[in-house]
């Protein structure tokens, strides 16, 4: 009769084994989840938190589009790539853009050129509308007028160009879009 008892409490004790050892497996797990989830919160509040820093710090600009579009004009002529490209929004792959098209301005000889050729702030037409408002947007274009129809080439995208002609008119040749950063200075966001 012993017997029969302990044959009938090992797959009870196996069973109480098996459950326990589960919930413990199940206790572990979650537990490396939950741990794995707050590393991953609190890397992730650090990296929110560098950004934050870093557009805090971004302090290159003026308060005015005007202010900032001058001093950009002034690192061209000056020939200061590095400072030049940090009157853009920050956005590293656009600041790259342009510091390399830049830098080649420069090894060519021709970048206080390229400067020189901007137009004066006095000569843009501004333009306000509900997406330019001024407040945190705000663009600006240049025109001239072409007094006869020129051959040009076009880049069509691809890498390649097309011949065209242009058709006597009025054209935009420069327009300058800012925006105001979390620090209240105007960033350039695009020439």
């Amino acid at each position: 009769m012993i017997f029969k008892s302990t044959i009938l409490k090992i797959p009870i004790i196996l069973a109480i084994s098996l459950v326990v050892f589960y919930l413990g497996c199940e206790a572990g797990y979650q537990t490396k989840y939950r741990l794995e989830l707050w590393k991953d919160y609190r890397a992730m509040e650090k990296f929110n938190q560098s950004i934050i820093d870093m557009f805090k710090n971004d302090t290159y600009g003026g308060k005015t589009p005007e202010e900032t579009f001058n001093m950009f004009v002034s690192a061209l002529k000056n020939e200061d790539v590095d400072l030049a490209v940090k009157y853009f929004i920050l956005d590293p792959d656009r600041r790259a853009r342009y510091w390399e098209q830049f830098d080649n301005l420069k090894q060519e000889g021709k970048l206080k050129e390229y400067a020189e050729d901007w137009p004066k702030w006095e000569e843009f037409k501004i333009i306000k509308d509900d997406y330019n408002n001024w407040e945190d947007r705000a663009m600006v274009e240049h025109t001239y007028h072409r007094f006869k129809e020129e051959r040009v080439n076009l880049p069509d995208g691809a890498g390649g160009y097309i011949e065209t002609v242009l058709p006597i008119g009025e054209y935009v040749d420069y327009a300058p879009v800012f925006t105001k950063n979390i620090n209240d200075i105007w960033k350039i966001e695009n020439l």
